[in-house]
């Protein structure tokens, strides 16, 4: 996984706001509209890196947070791959090889991932998830109380989207 600085968000930040200064003109103006087009295609965030920076950084703070980092397996199942020290999922019992069957009574492997984004986009600090789980070829069920995103893990997610979705940020020259 990669790691980000908040100095890098920085810079990065320092370098978007450049970019104004050498844009200009109708040619530049036509020249973004067809790089946002593109970058919507591709599935780019179309948000500028202020826009985005701003709009994660808010929303994040109401997310709840459970601490754990999966992995998809050899059959596609979410995978816990490590449990954060500390963490809601470290308290409710989460360990490293738990497979996440179903997160509040819904499959996370069924056709309804309509309604499984309805839950996830509900969960908020202070939230009680259910998660059952196998474990050791056994099924249980996991309850935790979501808290709140640590700075270094806020950091660390907008990092990532940033250089993910944003790392075609380049200074126009015309």
């Amino acid at each position: 996984m990669r790691r980000i600085a908040i100095p890098a968000i920085a810079a990065l930040l320092a370098l978007t706001s450049a970019t104004g200064l050498f844009a200009g003109g109708e040619k530049c103006r036509q020249d973004a509209q067809v790089k946002l087009a593109r970058e919507k295609a591709r599935g780019d965030c179309p948000k500028s890196a202020e826009e985005c920076l701003s709009a994660m950084a808010a929303s994040i703070q109401h997310k709840g947070y459970l601490g754990i980092e999966t992995e998809k397996d050899d059959y596609g199942r979410y995978r816990v791959v490590r449990v954060a020290s500390y963490s809601p999922a470290r308290k409710a019992g989460f360990r490293a090889g738990d497979v996440l069957l179903a997160l509040n009574g819904t499959s996370l492997y069924g056709d309804d991932k309509k309604a499984l984004k309805a839950i996830k986009s509900e969960l908020t600090v202070g939230s009680v998830v259910s998660y059952k789980v196998e474990r050791e070829g056994k099924k249980t069920v996991i309850e935790g109380i979501l808290g709140k995103v640590p700075e270094d893990v806020m950091a660390q997610w907008i990092g990532e989207h940033m250089l993910d979705q944003h790392a075609h940020i380049e200074v126009a020259s015309s």
